[in-house]
């Protein structure tokens, strides 16, 4: 059994950590079918639009709010907008934005992301330009998501 480790301790303490992701809200970025691990960093002092961050929901664990979603958790998500103090992050898989987020709420910032024994650095020119071109595609990502599964549908067969 692997060791389970405290991500928000670990980044609260300063620690760089490198952990596979759970779920798809974060896809085509970040693929757990393909054994996608992501390298967080503690929070920085400023988050722009486009960071990817690790933040903690406001509410207990295990309770969920009227959209259903889980509070209380950690959850990984791209800055979408930056309004006075507060953030506003939708993950890539998604078009509902979440917050505001509180800089406090926000554990960590996504580094690089790991595919396939390679490490991809957040920095690259092409991860800046996949975000503001996936940002800019956020209204149409439902209709995108939909033809994508049809597209698959059809070459399954």
């Amino acid at each position: 059994m692997a060791n389970r480790i405290d991500v928000e301790a670990e980044l609260l303490s300063g620690q760089t950590i490198q952990m596979s992701p759970t779920g798809y809200s974060m896809y085509p970025l970040l693929d757990p079918k393909k054994g996608d691990q992501i390298i967080l960093d503690p929070a920085p002092e400023t988050v722009k639009r486009g960071d990817i961050v690790v933040y903690r929901r406001d509410g207990e664990v295990g309770q969920v709010n009227e959209s259903g979603e889980n509070l209380g958790i950690l959850v990984l998500h791209r800055i979408t907008k930056v309004e006075g103090d507060g953030f506003y992050a939708c993950g890539d898989n998604q078009s509902r934005v979440e917050g505001p987020i509180r800089k406090d709420q926000i554990r960590g910032i996504m580094t690089a992301r790991v595919r396939a024994g390679k490490i991809l650095p957040m920095t690259g020119t092409w991860v800046r330009c996949y975000a503001k071109l996936w940002l800019l595609l956020r209204p149409l990502r439902p209709m995108i998501s939909k033809t994508a599964a049809r597209i698959k549908k059809v070459f399954a067969k």
